[in-house]
């Protein structure tokens, strides 16, 4: 005999045997009990969660020898039909591979037929969602007034796809994604009852990946079975292949210490071992999300799912919340870039490069470099241009305190953050640098306000076409739902517009450093080229608005009288316009 698959031969065929769905089983089997059965039923929930197989025990309950009733013989010959695929009163119906108004003419003209063998014709539409608008139309009337001896069952997994005039004429039942722990379960009595040795920590970790479908956790655990004498949690990550606990570890501890060149020779590793890029952002977002929940709550035990707790509290301190938080955001659009991305690994190490430098121009990014400066102010350690992120790249930030004993700096000036256009005078470099200093009240007042402040541009150039270029660039990158670059480009203010040069001013040092990092940069002249059509370079400098007024554009000149054209001339003496050479 053919070898059948686990997930068909494990099939419940009652609604005892139903996992994880306890409200559909109750409401079901009230419902056969009472003989209040609808004329038709809509099934709505995750792939593989029991959909299909409780519209097959329903089939069973309605047409058994002993019923209806809510516990089917599964030994009488209207079971034994509907269970072996052959009975004439049941019928399956692929709505995807069916869809059109044809299929469901046919089916309107042969619900008119008595069953065959049993109480009811039951007609099981699968992936209803699939069908066209004008099959739904066509099927409509037959919903609203079947036959007594008609019951349908719609079943899909996006029931907000299906038009409300066929919602309203269904009872809906909403099946859940089934527990970790109810997987588990399941797993061990078809295991046991399959002969297959599996350990507990495999059959965790199936029920983790299998994300909440019954069918795709007896799949794996069936492809699983035929690896390994005995299954282990190797063998799972093997079949799937998963990251793994312990490479996880390595990469976060060298992002934690803001190890760039450690990350990115991991990453090179776990590629050449054949691990997918999406599936180690996936797992590293995971493991990210751990830490985050230890932090807040240590006795959150669903994040030991993940890793042990020795392992994450061991992490936990590398990392401080807004850097977590702005982490994942990162990691979650890497993850949305990589579905359009021709080069999936250059994502990922654009990836790492920011969560090990912390950039990014979310505010939770923000919140972590303010906060990174901070910790460095409290530990003394000197502070250069560019926020110091030079410095965050080579890990300095772990760097001794200045000795106690160091004199008092005089004045402390700060730096601009990026360079600037030429039209900006930069600062001497030994005014520039910031001295160690003692942490004393000294250092506190010793700065004045007015260092900080960014120097002020005057306008230059066409003002005016770049101020409307970098508008249509703007609305031009919104459009493409780069709502990160908007987001960051968003308070820069044009200040001038000439010899291909476009000067952009602003106000935030931290959003000038990340628009004048390469990947920002780049896209951004990709845009101008493409609206300007010819070369547009980009300068970002850190400055406060131009306190002078802005330039109006030079009029353009009125043609002389001998160059226009006679009906030309005419219709500007009768509407009183004047004629511009362009």
């Amino acid at each position: 005999m053919a070898y059948v698959a686990l997930y068909r031969r494990w099939r419940p065929q009652g609604f005892d045997a139903l996992v994880g769905q306890e409200a559909v089983r109750i409401a079901l089997s009230n419902a056969l009990t009472t003989g209040r059965i609808a004329h038709a039923y809509l099934f709505a929930g995750p792939r593989g969660t029991g959909k299909t197989s409780t519209a097959k025990i329903l089939a069973k309950a309605l047409n058994c020898e002993q019923g209806p009733t809510a516990n089917p013989c599964n030994e009488c010959a209207n079971c034994q039909r509907i269970n072996d695929g052959s009975s004439m009163d049941v019928f399956e119906i692929d709505a995807a591979s069916n869809r059109g108004i044809d299929e469901i003419r046919d089916l309107r003209e042969k619900v008119m037929f008595a069953p065959v063998n049993g109480r009811y014709k039951v007609y099981i539409i699968d992936e209803v969602h699939m069908l066209t608008t004008e099959a739904f139309n066509a099927l409509l009337k037959t919903l609203e007034e079947p036959p007594a001896h008609i019951v349908f069952i719609l079943a899909t997994t996006e029931p907000h796809k299906i038009p409300a005039t066929i919602h309203s004429r269904c009872q809906r039942f909403d099946f859940k994604r089934v527990t970790n722990a109810d997987i588990e379960k399941r797993l061990r009595e078809v295991a046991d009852g399959s002969e297959i040795k599996v350990d507990d920590d495999a059959l965790k970790l199936i029920a983790i990946q299998s994300d909440g479908g019954m069918r795709d956790a007896l799949s794996l655990l069936d492809q699983c079975g035929v690896m390994a004498d005995t299954v282990t949690a190797e063998t799972v990550r093997n079949v799937l292949g998963i990251v793994g606990r312990e490479a996880l570890r390595e990469l976060v501890r060298a992002i934690g210490n803001q190890e760039l060149s450690a990350a990115l020779q991991l990453l090179n590793r776990l590629t050449e071992q054949g691990k997918d890029v999406r599936q180690i952002l996936t797992e590293l977002a995971e493991y990210l999300r751990a830490v985050l929940l230890y932090k807040a709550s240590p006795g959150y035990h669903e994040i030991y799912l993940t890793d042990t707790e020795e392992a994450i509290a061991g992490l936990a301190p590398l990392f401080a919340n807004d850097r977590l938080m702005a982490a994942e955001e990162r990691l979650h659009q890497a993850l949305g870039e990589l579905r359009f991305s021709a080069r999936g690994r250059i994502t990922a190490e654009l990836c790492l490069f920011d969560l090990c430098r912390i950039e990014g121009s979310t505010i939770a990014a923000l919140l972590a470099r303010v906060e990174q400066l901070e910790q460095q102010v409290r530990s003394g350690v000197p502070l250069t241009g560019a926020a110091g992120s030079e410095q965050s790249n080579t890990g300095s930030a772990r760097a001794s305190a200045a000795p106690a004993t160091a004199p008092a700096a005089p004045k402390v000036k700060l730096a601009p953050a990026v360079s600037a256009a030429p039209a900006v005078a930069a600062e001497p470099a030994s005014e520039s640098a910031v001295a160690p200093v003692e942490k004393t009240e000294t250092v506190t007042t010793a700065a004045p306000a007015k260092a900080a402040a960014a120097p002020a541009l005057e306008y230059s150039g066409d003002w005016t076409a770049g101020e409307d270029l970098w508008k249509q660039a703007l609305e031009l990158l919104k459009n493409e739902k780069k709502q990160s670059m908007v987001a960051c480009a968003a308070g820069g203010f044009v200040t001038g517009y000439e010899n291909g040069v476009l000067t952009v001013g602003f106000k935030n040092q931290f959003m000038c450093v990340r628009m004048n990092d390469p990947d920002y940069k780049k896209a951004f002249e990709e845009v101008l080229l493409r609206l300007a059509r010819q070369s547009v370079r980009l300068e970002c400098v850190t400055a406060a608005k131009p306190a002078a007024a802005k330039p109006k554009a030079a009029p353009r000149q009125q043609p002389p009288a001998e160059d226009i054209e006679p009906a030309v001339k005419a219709a500007l003496d009768a509407f009183g316009g004047t004629l511009q050479k362009l």
